[in-house]
């Protein structure tokens, strides 16, 4: 086995003889089961270690990561987040509690976050989202007084190989038209008309409609708005019974409730595979309703104003179209 520099290993961590094995003065010397110390297990396993043999201070100390956690659960900070935000926290908390536990977040460096986030970049959003949680608790920690600087500021997030998302093209949109009717249909209506957010379409009420439009808070950003109908949706919302309190709603089976993500999300993409449209998401109709307000003449400002997003994201969005609408412009100059 090739020696590994002792600058690449954590702390108190040295190769000897091609193994790797954990060594602190006045502590027993401990072997690594795992050997490979970019994976994601070996954090682990070493994050449990500095727990047991870290600082005599970190054993007794009630200032740990395990408490800071429960400390920031019971805040004004995470209790004012949307469900939504709160169940995708809770994920990072969980590995929080597990990976740090007694580990004291004063003694946490920058480097430690660093290697948090590249442990896990085999699931790069869920490596992204722990350095924007563990920032977040840090400022917790800061208020109380339990450190003095957030080591997670400014830690740059991993960036995606993969090819950006784009709006769905229009035949697709029509082909997904053709093929899909009744409830997936009004869906792909509700989602491509409002530009909003699937979860926040399945809360649409029938109590919220209002003069052709639909009355909304986004979960994600609690923000309130009223956003117009296409004549499309408004057409098949005229047909379709009501029978629950949601517009989209299970069958007399089910007892009409508020249909599940999961039931939303699978009905869309067995119309996807149908169509041939995996490269097109659900969040895709997002940029697709951003960019044909763009094309229909509406400024940043204004498409923000339907569709909640901050006019810098309503930038990145329409920035495709805004080159093909100037350039059609031009044409005709």
């Amino acid at each position: 086995m090739r020696p590994r520099k002792k600058s690449r290993l954590p702390m108190y961590v040295y190769d000897k003889g091609g193994f790797l094995w954990f060594e602190r003065r006045g502590y027993p010397a401990k072997k690594f089961h795992v050997q490979d110390a970019t994976s994601a297990d070996f954090f682990v396993e070493y994050a449990s270690i500095m727990s047991d043999g870290g600082r005599p201070e970190q054993v007794s100390s009630k200032r740990n990561f395990s408490n800071l956690v429960d400390s920031y659960i019971r805040s004004k900070r995470y209790r004012k987040l949307a469900a939504s935000t709160r169940d995708d926290y809770d994920k990072c908390l969980k590995f929080f509690k597990g990976a740090f536990n007694h580990i004291l977040p004063k003694n946490m460096r920058r480097r430690d976050v660093l290697r948090m986030r590249d442990a896990n970049s085999d699931r790069m959003r869920f490596a992204n989202y722990t350095v924007q949680v563990i920032s977040v608790l840090f400022e917790h920690a800061i208020d109380l007084d339990w450190c003095e600087y957030n080591p997670a500021k400014g830690v740059e997030l991993l960036k995606s190989s993969a090819a950006p998302r784009r709006p769905w093209p229009q035949h697709l949109i029509d082909a997904f038209r053709e093929a899909a009717d009744g409830r997936t249909l009004l869906m792909f209506e509700l989602l491509l008309s409002t530009s909003q957010r699937i979860q926040d379409v399945l809360e649409f009420r029938w109590s919220d409609l209002e003069s052709d439009g639909v009355n909304l808070t986004q979960n994600k950003t609690g923000k309130s708005l009223w956003v117009p109908l296409s004549d499309r949706a408004n057409t098949l919302l005229s047909s379709t019974p009501k029978n629950g309190m949601t517009i989209l709603c299970t069958s007399v089976r089910y007892g009409h409730r508020p249909l599940s993500y999961r039931s939303a999300q699978q009905s869309i993409q067995t119309v996807r595979e149908k169509i041939g449209a995996m490269d097109f998401d659900i969040h895709s109709l997002r940029y697709s309703a951003a960019c044909e307000l763009a094309l229909a003449g509406c400024s940043d400002e204004e498409i923000s104003a339907i569709t909640g997003q901050t006019t810098q994201t309503v930038k990145h969005y329409t920035q495709s179209v805004r080159q093909k609408a100037a350039a059609i412009v031009a044409q005709k100059a």
